[in-house]
């Protein structure tokens, strides 16, 4: 009712402290919170998984250590979405990006009129997608900022519930907006709360110029007989060996050239990694290798691992859809995407995220820049 009282006042978002939704309580949620609230801002959380709401809601309190330290808890934690969506004007969506669908249908009947919605990450096409979902699929007639970070803006994980680990720092998160034009009502809703987003042209740069999507899916199923065999492994230390990483720069250099068609100057994931952790080595291996962040990552411990899921899904897939459309080749990423599904069981051509779906399907280069701008 607050947030009705504050609109019929004609009191804009952006000139008020803005009133947080938080939408997944994983690491990045749980850290999130724990930091708005330790800033003052009303924070409120929410997840699916009532095991880990009821776990938090017996802690009142959850702890953040590391590199960043904060600690706080939000007026409301919930497996009850409603109860979430009541009275808030920013929902940070911290989930990963295979659950998209299915967190825009479960918050579309609670949105309102000029709210904020930043997926972090957004992945490739990640706010296209949500926005067609919302507006196409739900109907939702709302006025609305939908923007994506270009990765999850914490450099985290959570070894126990309530206390997520922040082994690094990421110094900057780049964010857009679909359209392009409202990422400036973003930041100046969210700037403050998130001084480190940094603006981009679009929403292909913020899901196109970071080779993350390589690092996940490729040493998982490169490794795929330790995960079989139920063998733990530091997941980047011990997972990524001199010829991993030379299949993983080949990938690059297919997302690179996916890019290049689409007229995006893009840095290779050397450059990007080295940029978001301050490193300064040439070779993929030995950054892996010095970038302490990455240190203790546990391995994937089956198959429905989001690193062998979520970034086939909406990293994978849609590079290669696109880059088919374009005239681009894209054999290794073809190839992961085929042993992907073999493995996992599922078919990934077909519930990942693919040019048909987001309404890019027989478009010119032109056409797809207009969707966007």
């Amino acid at each position: 009712m607050e947030l009705l009282k504050r609109m019929l006042r004609g009191e804009m978002f952006s000139m008020s402290k803005p009133r947080f939704a938080i939408i997944g309580a994983g690491a990045g949620g749980q850290s999130m919170a724990a930091i708005l609230t330790q800033k003052g801002y009303s924070v409120k959380l929410y997840d699916n998984d009532l095991d880990r709401i009821e776990g938090l809601n017996r802690l009142k309190s959850i702890s953040v250590t590391g590199k960043i330290e904060a600690t706080g808890f939000p007026e409301v934690v919930s497996a009850e979405i409603a109860s979430v969506m009541e009275d808030v004007d920013s929902i940070m969506v911290v989930t990963t990006t295979d659950a998209h669908k299915d967190v825009a249908k479960r918050i579309a009947p609670y949105l309102v009129e000029g709210q904020t919605i930043l997926l972090n990450p957004g992945h490739v096409f990640g706010a296209l997608e949500f926005s067609q979902i919302l507006f196409k699929e739900c109907g939702v007639k709302k006025r609305l900022v939908i923007g994506e970070a270009s990765d999850l803006m914490y450099a985290c994980r959570l070894p126990e519930n309530g206390k997520p680990f922040h082994p690094g720092i990421k110094k900057t998160t780049e964010v857009a907006t679909l359209p392009a034009k409202d990422v400036g009502t973003l930041l100046e809703v969210l700037g403050e709360a998130f001084p480190n987003l940094v603006p981009m042209k679009n929403i292909f740069e913020t899901g196109l110029e970071g080779g993350g999507a390589m690092l996940h899916p490729i040493p998982s199923f490169m490794n795929i007989n330790k995960i079989d065999s139920n063998e733990s492994f530091d997941y980047y230390m011990e997972g990524v060996t001199p010829s991993i990483a030379k299949l993983i720069l080949s990938a690059d250099s297919e997302r690179l050239a996916v890019c290049n068609a689409l007229g995006l100057e893009v840095p290779s994931l050397v450059d990007s990694l080295k940029k978001t952790y301050n490193l300064s080595f040439d070779d993929l291996y030995e950054l892996i290798q010095h970038n302490k962040p990455y240190g203790g990552v546990k391995s994937p411990s089956s198959v429905n691992h989001r690193f062998m899921v979520e970034d086939v899904t909406s990293g994978i897939v849609p590079l290669a859809s696109i880059g088919k459309q374009l005239n681009v080749e894209t054999p290794i990423l073809n190839a992961f995407i085929d042993i992907a599904s073999v493995i996992s069981g599922k078919d990934f051509w077909l519930e990942g995220r693919t040019v048909d779906k987001l309404d890019m399907d027989g478009k010119t280069l032109e056409e797809i820049m207009q969707m966007i701008s």
